[in-house]
């Protein structure tokens, strides 16, 4: 979420208190059908949204069809699994039920937060925190980060914090990568809460790419799962970017595996907690060759633990986070399509022909 100027504020302020107005006085002036009309359409749409009356069949329905000609993801056999995860929370979104999968099976997994999550406003206690405020409120996502891999039985000695900012991480890959950013949200420059893999790093990309580097090198997994490029935030990315690129320079390219968590409005459908529905593929990843991954009971209820974990999300995105607990993962061994539209390769069609 982009932090708002206290000028923006202001307008939206005025904007909300004019659109209520307007919208209390065009309530007045309608008749008592129109009225009724308005209430169930509003009822309709909620309901759709979060799977409520017969959008529940229609939303089990759909998912079922979407997601039940996916070919199966492996089961990890005693593999290392490394987990890039841009923000605190995102790799229980992604994969909680993978990692537990891959700790019963005699694995390993290692997980690296790029990001301290230290840009949610509103998370921190108001829409106007101090940037003292927005520190703390990365130490306190750390610890969520903490408890909710320690659900799934993850150590601590496992989890790599590297303290970027968030919401800088595009900036790092593209006009900060040598130059030091220095975030709106906390008024950092380099690395330095307590607990980060290195404290004094400089927020520059080529000091995040030379991070993830060392670390490749040191832990060697036989696994990375990191975010599409093709997720709608720039933060994850500018992760896949950092992850693709670290990757490709120590020829780990065949051992990457990626996951969406934006994946387009709304996404996913319904809101909530519906543990009994599949995760069907995003709308941003049409095309990419998905693999479903299914989850026992038992790991859909550990990994809504795990996601509850996250108290400060919980509480302002609870709807959203725990659309995600449900009875499979999606992966892809690829990032984008293996054949993407013609006007996505830069060609137009014109009156049935292709001109570049």
């Amino acid at each position: 979420m982009r932090r708002l100027a206290p000028w923006q504020w202001l307008l939206l302020l005025l904007a909300l208190s004019v659109a209520l107005v307007e919208g209390f006085r065009l309530w007045l002036g309608l008749v008592w059908a129109e009225r009724v009309a308005l209430l169930l359409l509003a009822l309709t749409l909620w309901a759709f949204i979060n799977g409520r009356f017969v959008f529940a069949y229609y939303h089990a329905l759909l998912t079922s069809w979407r997601t039940q000609d996916l070919p199966l993801w492996p089961e990890p056999k005693g593999e290392h699994l490394l987990l890039l995860a841009p923000h605190p929370d995102d790799e229980v979104l992604a994969a909680a039920g993978l990692i537990q999968r891959t700790l019963q099976a005699g694995g390993r997994v290692s997980v690296v937060y790029l990001t301290s999550g230290d840009a949610f406003d509103l998370a921190a206690g108001g829409p106007l925190p101090s940037k003292a405020a927005m520190r703390r409120l990365a130490l306190r996502r750390m610890v969520e980060a903490r408890r909710g891999m320690e659900a799934l039985g993850v150590g601590r000695e496992s989890l790599y914090f590297l303290g970027f900012p968030d919401q800088g991480l595009f900036p790092l890959f593209t006009t900060h990568y040598y130059l030091p950013y220095e975030s709106p949200y906390t008024g950092l420059r380099a690395v330095a809460y307590p607990g980060c893999y290195r404290v004094g790093l400089p927020y520059t990309g080529k000091a995040l790419e030379e991070t993830l580097l060392a670390l490749f090198r040191a832990l060697r997994p036989s696994r990375i799962l990191l975010p599409s490029p093709l997720d709608a935030h720039r933060d994850h990315q500018a992760t896949a970017y950092f992850g693709m690129q670290a990757a490709a320079a120590l020829g780990l390219e065949d051992r990457l595996l990626y996951y969406l968590i934006h994946g387009g409005y709304q996404y996913p459908l319904p809101k909530g907690l519906h543990p009994r529905l599949p995760l069907y593929p995003p709308p941003r990843g049409r095309g990419l060759p998905w693999h479903r991954f299914p989850l026992t009971p038992e790991e859909v209820a550990l990994k809504e633990k795990a996601i509850r974990a996250h108290r400060s999300q919980v509480r302002l995105l609870g709807r959203f986070l725990l659309a995600f607990v449900r009875r499979n993962e999606l992966f892809s061994p690829l990032p984008i399509p293996a054949r993407l539209p013609p006007e996505e390769e830069g060609w137009a069609v014109l009156e049935g022909g292709e001109v570049f």
